[in-house]
C-alpha cells in the first residue's frame, strides 16, 4: 500500500517536475556556462574568457558605469514602487477593513482591474494620457491653470523613472492588497477589543496590533517588489525604448541586458557571454535581498 502510495505521488510530480527541468533549470544552468565565454550567440563555444566577462561588467571604465547605474536604478525603481504598493497598500487594505464589507468588495475589485489589462496596453494607454502636447493629463492641468506643473514626465531625465515606477506600483496594487486585507481579517478581534478598551487610538492598534501581526506578509509582499523591481523591463521597454531614454535615465538591468545581448544604438559591447553574466549577477542579488528579507519574515512569525 506505501509502496503504491509512492509511485501515485511520483507519477503526478514527474511531468511537472521534467517541464521544470527543460525550461528552468536547464537554461539557467546554460546561460551560467555561456557567460564564461566570449560568444555572440551563434555557434560553438570556442572562446572561453572565464571571469574576464564579470570583470569587464564590474570594474571596466567603459562598460561598469552602465552596469551600476543600472542597479541604482533597480534599486529606485524598488524603493518607490514598494512605498507605494507596500505602504500605501497597507493603509487602503486598513480603510477596507474598516468600511462596510460590500463596499470593501467593490473598491477591491476596482484596485485589481489594472491587473488584468497587459502591460503593453496599460503602458500605451498612459503614453497617450502623458503626452506633453494632446494628453489628458497636459489638458486637464491647462483647464485647472496649472500649466507650471505641465512637465514632460516620460522626457525629463529626472521624472521619467519614478513616472514609470508610479504607474508600474498602480498597476500591480490589486494583488498586495487583496493579500493585506486577507491577512487583518485574520486577526482575532479580541485583540483588537482589547486595545480598544485600554484606549487606544486607531492609529496606535494600526501600529502596535494589526501591523505586527500583518508583518511577515508585509515583508513576503516586499520580497515579491523587490524580485519585480529588478525583472522590470516591460514598461520601460514600450514607453523608454531599448535606449531608456532619456539619455539612459530609465536604464535598468532589464535593457542593459536587452541592449549587450543584441545591439542597439550607444551599446558599449555586444556580447551574449557578457549579457549572460550581467543576468547572473542581476540574479545574484536578487537572491541575496530575497533570503535576507525571507529571514527577516521567518524571524517575524516566530515573534506572532
Amino acid at each position: 500500500m506505501r509502496k503504491k502510495r509512492w509511485t501515485i505521488i511520483v507519477s503526478f510530480l514527474a511531468p511537472g517536475f521534467v517541464l521544470y527541468v527543460l525550461f528552468i533549470i536547464y537554461p539557467f544552468l546554460s546561460s551560467i556556462r555561456y557567460s564564461f565565454y566570449n560568444w555572440n550567440g551563434v555557434g560553438p563555444l570556442i572562446d572561453f574568457v572565464g571571469l574576464k566577462n564579470f570583470a569587464y561588467a564590474l570594474f571596466s571604465h567603459n562598460f561598469a558605469p552602465f552596469f551600476w547605474r543600472a542597479i541604482l536604478h533597480n534599486l529606485y525603481f524598488f524603493a518607490v514602487t514598494m512605498i507605494l504598493t507596500s505602504v500605501f497598500g497597507v493603509l487602503l487594505a486598513y480603510l477596507l477593513v474598516a468600511v462596510h464589507e460590500r463596499t470593501s468588495r467593490w473598491f477591491q475589485v476596482i484596485y485589481f482591474i489594472p491587473m488584468v489589462v497587459p502591460p503593453v496596453v496599460v503602458a500605451y494607454v498612459w503614453s497617450m494620457y502623458l503626452e506633453p502636447n494632446y494628453g489628458v493629463l497636459p489638458q486637464l492641468l491647462e483647464a485647472l491653470h496649472l500649466n507650471a506643473l505641465n512637465v514632460p514626465f516620460l522626457g525629463s531625465a529626472g521624472l521619467a523613472i519614478p513616472t514609470i515606477a508610479v504607474i508600474t506600483a498602480w498597476a500591480g496594487m490589486g494583488l498586495p492588497i487583496l493579500i493585506f486585507v486577507a491577512a487583518m481579517i485574520n486577526i482575532p478581534e479580541e485583540m483588537i477589543e482589547a486595545a480598544r478598551v485600554d484606549g487606544a487610538t486607531r492609529f496606535r492598534t494600526f501600529v502596535s496590533v494589526i501591523f505586527p501581526f500583518i508583518k511577515p506578509t508585509f515583508l513576503t509582499i516586499t520580497t515579491l517588489i523587490f524580485v519585480g523591481a529588478f525583472g522590470a523591463f516591460d514598461y520601460i521597454f514600450i514607453m523608454e525604448g531599448t535606449q531608456a531614454g532619456p539619455n539612459y535615465a530609465t536604464d535598468v538591468i532589464g535593457t542593459l541586458f536587452y541592449r549587450t545581448a543584441f545591439g542597439g544604438f550607444g551599446t558599449t559591447a555586444q556580447s551574449m557571454g557578457l549579457a549572460t553574466a550581467l543576468a547572473f549577477l542581476g540574479f545574484l542579488i536578487v537572491m541575496i535581498a530575497s533570503t535576507i528579507l525571507v529571514l527577516l519574515q521567518r524571524s517575524a512569525s516566530r515573534n506572532l
